[in-house]
């Protein structure tokens, strides 16, 4: 079978997530395998992903037992008495709960702007092959010559500022036509992030499956990790993201200043 990679096994890919997910919260990774939840006051971070480049001023991480919270001290008493309002670890993502976060954090002008599921690869998946699908791959500083083409924001970061880097890009043509493209960004040391975006005239084909497919084992060949983050009202992406043999793996909750919350929605 031409699987996604012979160098990785599950148990490394999640426990890799883990330890990554340790540097992001202050924490240890074995705190993502306890049933209870962990509280823990906001600190700096060494090592974290490169988009967290201020302390947590609420930020809950679940690998599916107990929550692991990074509170600043101003919320820490709210946070333990919410988490213990919840009756199973997974109520303090819901709706009617986050609620009560809303209200609380609006007292600081804070708000939540990120409630989104991570998902990492299966190694022995077999690869997503289309025929009549061309792919062309850019590395590094050749992806710059996709920004001026502004309809993949999914799958590309169009910057070349910050530490945060696209590094590879699987173009797709079909019939010589730019279809879609699927792009990795190095979020941090072993870990990068695949996007995709497909074009509406050739959405339905299996092209988002077949260049996700084809990006995923060229990171493994890299070396690296490749996960995969969603909205969760994100269907489509994660239909996608199972297709291609991703596997649900954590799920994160991001409160930021209520400024750049508005700056998502814009």
């Amino acid at each position: 079978m031409n699987c996604l990679s012979n160098d990785f096994n599950w148990e490394m890919i999640r426990r890799t997530a883990m330890e990554q997910s340790a540097k992001d919260c202050g924490c240890s990774p074995e705190d993502f395998e306890k049933q209870e939840n962990t509280v823990l006051l906001s600190k700096p971070l060494c090592g974290a992903k490169k988009y967290y480049t201020q302390q947590h001023f609420c930020q809950f991480v679940s690998y599916g037992n107990g929550v692991v919270a990074v509170t600043d001290e101003k919320v820490y008493d709210f946070v333990c008495q919410y988490l213990q309002s919840c009756r199973y670890p997974f109520y303090a993502f819901d709706t009617p709960h986050l609620n009560q976060i809303s209200k609380e954090m609006q007292k600081y002008q804070k708000a939540v702007c990120f409630l989104a599921e991570y998902f990492l690869p299966d190694p022995k998946s077999e690869v997503i092959t289309l025929p009549g699908l061309t792919i062309e791959w850019l590395y590094d500083q050749q992806i710059e010559k996709l920004y001026s083409d502004r309809r993949f924001s999914m799958a590309l970061s169009y910057t070349t500022e910050g530490e945060k880097k696209d590094r590879i890009a699987a173009v797709g043509f079909v019939d010589g036509k730019l279809a879609g493209v699927s792009g990795v960004s190095d979020d941090c040391d072993q870990l990068w992030q695949v996007g995709i975006d497909v074009l509406p005239q050739f959405r339905g084909r299996g092209i988002a499956k077949a260049l996700t497919s084809a990006l995923t084992r060229e990171v493994f060949a890299k070396g690296k990790i490749p996960f995969y983050c969603t909205a969760w009202s994100n269907l489509i992406s994660k239909r996608n993201a199972i297709a291609c043999g991703y596997r649900s793996a954590w799920v994160e909750l991001s409160v930021k200043d209520i400024s750049f919350t508005e700056q998502m929605l814009h």
